[in-house]
C-alpha cells in the first residue's frame, strides 16, 4: 500500500510539470459541439456540499465580451429548489461563490437583496446565462439564452479528513432553437460511462457525484427524479472485470468508491475503472449521466469526470481537429 501511495503522488507531481509545460496556445477554438469542459457554454453544472466539514467554492466566468445575467439555481439530493438568485456578469468578469454565505449581485458588483446560506445541503447548482440590457435586468420569462458565454470550476475540502480536489464545471451549449441541449452519448452494446479510480486499498478518502440531467420544457437542463439504473463493474489493470452490484441515480447521489460502488465483501487490488452501463431510464437524447471522482491519498487530492464516447465525438476541437490549423 505504501508503495502504490509513493508512486501516486510521483505521478500527481510528474502530471502538474507536464501539463504546466503543454502548450495549447496553437490550436484554433471553435463552438460546435454543445458541451465543453474547456469552451464556454450557456448553462454550467458544478456540484456543491455544505454538510458539517465540507467546504464548496463555486467559480464562473464571463469570457464572451458581452453582459449577461446568470440565473444560479441549488438543487439538493432530492431535486428540490434549495435556493436561487441572478448575478450579473460583465465583461471579462469572474465570481467566486460559497454556498454558505451568497448574495445576488448586480452590475456594478454589489450585493443585491438578503444574504443566503445554505447548510446540511448537498446536490448539484446549474447556472444559466441570459442575454441582458446595459442595466443588467435578471432575467425573465422572454429572456434569450446566452449561448457560448460562461466557464466554470469548482472545489471541494473535507476539512475532517484533511483533503481537497477541484474539477471544471460541465458547460452546456444550445440548440438550432436556442434551448439547453445534453451531450448525446453514443448508443450500442458497448454503450457506457466510466469513472476513472485509483487503487481503492490505498484511497484514503474518496466521493462520487452522480446526478440525473435532462433537458427542461423551459429551455434549461435540470436534475430529474426519474431513476437511472445501471449495470455496474469493476475492470482492473489486466482488463479483468469484477461484476458489483447495480447503481442506481435519482436526482443526485453521493456515493464513496469502496463500500458503495464496491461493496467490502468484494476485493479489488489495483486502480482501474467502474463501468456503468445503462439499463433503464435514459432516454437519449434528452437524458444524460453527469457525475465527477474525486479521491485523496494521505493530503493529496486527484478528481476527474464521468467519461463516454459521443457521437459527435471529441468535446474538445481545440485539442483534436484544431490542430490541423495548429502555426507549428
Amino acid at each position: 500500500m505504501k508503495q502504490e501511495r509513493s508512486w501516486l503522488v510521483a505521478l500527481v507531481a510528474a502530471s502538474s510539470m507536464v501539463l504546466g509545460l503543454s502548450d495549447t496556445s496553437s490550436a484554433e477554438f471553435d463552438f460546435a459541439d454543445g458541451y465543453s469542459y474547456t469552451q464556454p457554454g450557456a448553462e454550467l453544472v458544478m456540484p456543491y456540499d455544505t454538510f458539517v466539514g465540507k467546504v464548496t467554492f463555486l467559480v464562473a466566468s464571463n469570457i464572451s465580451g458581452r453582459q449577461v445575467s446568470t440565473h444560479w439555481t441549488f438543487w439538493n439530493e432530492n431535486c428540490s429548489e434549495a435556493v436561487d438568485f441572478s448575478i450579473c456578469l460583465t465583461p471579462n468578469d469572474t465570481i467566486v461563490v460559497d454556498p454558505r454565505n451568497m448574495q445576488a449581485v448586480g452590475p456594478d458588483n454589489e450585493g443585491v437583496g438578503p444574504e443566503i446560506s445554505l447548510s446540511e445541503v448537498r446536490g448539484v447548482v446549474t447556472v444559466v446565462a441570459f442575454e441582458t440590457d446595459d442595466d443588467c435586468t435578471a432575467f425573465g420569462p422572454d429572456s434569450s439564452i446566452a449561448d457560448d458565454s460562461i466557464v466554470g470550476a469548482f472545489t471541494f475540502a473535507d476539512v475532517a479528513d484533511g483533503f481537497s480536489f477541484g474539477n471544471d464545471a460541465l458547460a452546456l451549449g444550445t440548440d438550432s432553437g436556442g434551448s439547453v441541449e445534453v451531450p448525446e452519448p453514443e448508443l450500442g452494446n458497448d454503450y457506457e460511462f466510466a469513472l476513472q479510480s485509483f487503487n481503492p486499498e490505498s484511497v484514503d478518502s474518496s466521493v462520487v457525484v452522480l446526478t440525473h440531467l435532462r433537458e427542461a420544457t423551459d429551455g434549461t437542463v435540470r436534475p430529474s427524479s426519474l431513476t437511472l439504473r445501471f449495470s455496474t463493474s469493476f475492470v482492473d489493470t489486466t482488463e479483468i472485470p469484477t461484476s458489483l452490484p447495480d447503481t442506481t441515480v435519482n436526482c443526485t447521489e453521493f456515493y464513496s468508491i469502496a463500500d458503495d460502488l464496491i461493496p467490502a465483501a468484494t476485493t479489488v487490488e489495483t486502480s482501474g475503472i467502474v463501468r456503468l452501463q445503462p439499463q433503464t431510464g435514459l432516454n437519449n437524447g434528452t437524458d444524460y449521466l453527469y457525475g465527477i471522482v474525486g479521491q485523496s491519498v494521505v493530503a493529496f487530492g486527484a478528481s476527474s469526470s464521468v467519461k463516454v464516447e459521443q457521437i459527435a465525438g471529441s468535446a474538445s476541437p481545440a485539442f483534436v481537429d484544431g490542430m490541423e490549423n495548429s502555426l507549428f
